[in-house]
Order: C-alpha cells, then sequence, then structure tokens
C-alpha cells in the first residue's frame, strides 16, 4: 500500500464554488454534470506572449462567437494562453524569480469585467486557465474567483495540452478527486473529439480522448497561497 499527498490546489487542479464563497458548493457536492460540458477555448496566445499579465475580455468571447457561434449552453470555457510551455519550471510559470512574493507575479488570466459577463449573459459550466490562478498574479480582491464562487461555478487552473483539441467542437470532462469537504482538488481533464465523416468515410477516431493535466508542481509557495486564500 502507498501512501498519496497533496495541496488542493496544486498542478492541474478544480477551485470549487466553495474556496472563495460560503455557503457554495464544495468538491464533494459538485454535481457531476456540473464537470462536464461543451469545450470553448478562447486563444489568446499571441495576446499574451506581448503582455504577460494579459487579461481574457469581453471582445474575445465575442471573436470567438463570430467564428463558432454563440457559447454552447453549460460550456467549460478555458484560455489557452500558450503557458503551459513554461511548466515545470516554477520560476517561469509564476514568470518570477521572487517565488515567495506574490506580488512580482505576471501571468495571464481572465478580466473581472469578462467573468461577470460570462455570468450574466451565457451558461457556463467551469472556467479555466493554462496558469496558476484565473485572477491575475498581483490580485489582491481575488475577484475572479469570488464571482465564480458566488455563482456557484468551478474553475480549473494549471490545464495542460490545449494545442491538442480544436478551439470548438469537444467535450470536456473534468474529473476531479471526490474528496469530502476539499474547496478543490486534483483533477484528470480530458477532452473527446466526435469522429467525422468525410468523402474518405470516417477520419481517425473514434472519439479520442485528450488529457489535458499537467505534472503537480509541488513548491512550498502552493501551500501559502493555499493558506492565503481560505
Amino acid at each position: 500500500m502507498n501512501y498519496f499527498g497533496t495541496a488542493e490546489h496544486a498542478g492541474t487542479h478544480l477551485d470549487s464554488p466553495a474556496h472563495f464563497y460560503k455557503d457554495r458548493n464544495r468538491t464533494h457536492n459538485v454535481p457531476l454534470e456540473n464537470l462536464i460540458g461543451p469545450g470553448v477555448i478562447i486563444n489568446v496566445k499571441n495576446k499574451a506572449a506581448m503582455n504577460a499579465d494579459y487579461q481574457v475580455s469581453i471582445d474575445d468571447l465575442k471573436q470567438w462567437e463570430s467564428m463558432y457561434d454563440k457559447i454552447p449552453e453549460n460550456a467549460i470555457i478555458i484560455m489557452n494562453s500558450g503557458w503551459h510551455e513554461h511548466y515545470p519550471n516554477a520560476s517561469l510559470v509564476f514568470n518570477t524569480d521572487s517565488l515567495t512574493d506574490s506580488s512580482t507575479f505576471h501571468f495571464p488570466c481572465w478580466h473581472e469585467d469578462t467573468i461577470e459577463w460570462l455570468i450574466s449573459e451565457r451558461s457556463v459550466n467551469v472556467v479555466g486557465v493554462d496558469t496558476p490562478s484565473t485572477d491575475f498574479g498581483q490580485t489582491q480582491n481575488f475577484a475572479v474567483h469570488i464571482s465564480l464562487g458566488k455563482a456557484n461555478i468551478s474553475g480549473a487552473e494549471n490545464v495542460a495540452n490545449l494545442d491538442a483539441i480544436p478551439e470548438s467542437g469537444s467535450m470536456i470532462f473534468v474529473a476531479v478527486t471526490k474528496i469530502y469537504d476539499e474547496s478543490g482538488g486534483p483533477a484528470r481533464i480530458f477532452a473527446t473529439i466526435p469522429m467525422k465523416v468525410t468523402s474518405f468515410g470516417w477520419t481517425f477516431g473514434p472519439s479520442f480522448v485528450l488529457f489535458l493535466s499537467a505534472l503537480c508542481i509541488f513548491i512550498p509557495l502552493i501551500a501559502y497561497l493555499s493558506q492565503r486564500a481560505r
């Protein structure tokens, strides 16, 4: 028999709504149907390359809709900033040489106004990022976390391999570890892509599975941030 131990909010993981809002779903009572949904990948790699502090805007979502139609009901919507390329180097992931000083962190995330728009104008099950946090690195109020928690929407952080799936057309599954009373937990996130019919017959398939989970990065900072967020 082996032993496994981890912080709730390390590596690829889920933030349950209760992580930042009282009396909302904790991980063990997030309904399974809220952990599955049509994949919506918001590609901001070019913008993030020019600005490490880039925050996904409402215009980014409207641009996605102009290409793929309205964000589908119960979507799992994830920012793809290309940040997965920095893993597993913690200094590159947090974009700082001072891993114990969160005021020096620089990485892309969601803008709080965009989250409020998603909550009021669309239907989403999970909002995710390929960076350490849905909020920007130097945040003092964790506005994105609080807005998602209040709306009983989970977050997903450190999602990997987003280049491997289309920006529209997948189904994403957030298979979080179910432990009683967690405020989050490690998650194996994966996507399925259905087969398509062409004039030559079936394309490569069937409904092949792509894993979007990164290896955990265990550094003291993770525990520090988890405590700070409680």
